[in-house]
């Protein structure tokens, strides 16, 4: 529904904010389980280049990224239209972390997977990954937000405006909700009117009192006409 484009995704999990980088592919490495930046195209002359060629190690010394420069490419490949390469992204990097045995999970990761999944279209999945994030990180604001969008998408607006209340519980100045608690009181009250006004359209005629006659009926209107039409067939 068009509610739903104006509401506000929000910014990432906290961590993420080191997203500046454009959403340039990173490289990995399945040994490591570790992504690198891409290394700058050689400049210079080509003696000089292969002279550094030979001297180079024999073993990977790029630096890996850390979670957070790896979930700030996955938002700003999301952002760019990018969404199936960046679930790639964080499908290697969970592999990476469950044969590494890292414990824990990797929040800001977990949260882009449903972002990646509701740009694909996998709006029911990114509602699991959602509501599995709001029960095991209620004090997350980004989460209930996200989910409340899924709500307003569906046309369930009390249950996107219960999310956001819940959002805002956690931070009661996340903007984002704010915002898009608005939107959809807005929208509830819109609906509330149209409700209203299907409702006095047709009042129905009110019973004369006992012992008096009922009063004239009044001139038809086209609609009337074609009620009385199929009463009489």
């Amino acid at each position: 529904m068009a509610l739903c484009a104006c509401l506000a995704a929000g910014p990432s999990i906290a961590a993420s904010s080191g997203a500046g980088a454009g959403p340039s592919s990173l490289n990995y490495n399945p040994e490591t389980g570790a992504f690198t930046e891409p290394l700058p195209p050689e400049r210079g002359w080509q003696a000089f280049a292969e002279l550094l060629k030979k001297a180079a190690p024999s073993v990977d010394t790029a630096i890996p990224l850390t979670p957070a420069q790896v979930a700030g490419h996955v938002a700003a490949l999301i952002d760019a239209g990018r969404a199936a390469e960046a679930l790639d992204i964080i499908g290697k990097q969970q592999a990476a972390r469950d044969a590494a045995a890292v414990p824990g999970a990797d929040v800001q990761l977990r949260y882009q997977q449903g972002r990646a999944l509701a740009a694909l279209g996998r709006h029911d999945e990114a509602m699991a990954v959602w509501r599995q994030m709001t029960t095991d990180y209620p004090e997350l604001p980004e989460p209930w937000n996200a989910l409340a969008i899924e709500y307003a998408r569906r046309g369930q607006l009390q249950l996107a405006r219960d999310a956001l209340d819940m959002a805002l519980v956690s931070d009661p100045s996340f903007a984002p909700a704010l915002e898009n608690l608005g939107h959809v009181q807005m929208r509830m009250a819109q609906e509330s009117f149209d409700r209203a006004r299907a409702a006095g359209a047709s009042p129905a005629p009110a019973a004369a009192p006992a012992g008096q006659a009922a009063p004239a009926a009044a001139p038809a209107t086209p609609t009337h006409d074609k009620t009385s039409a199929r009463q009489a067939q």
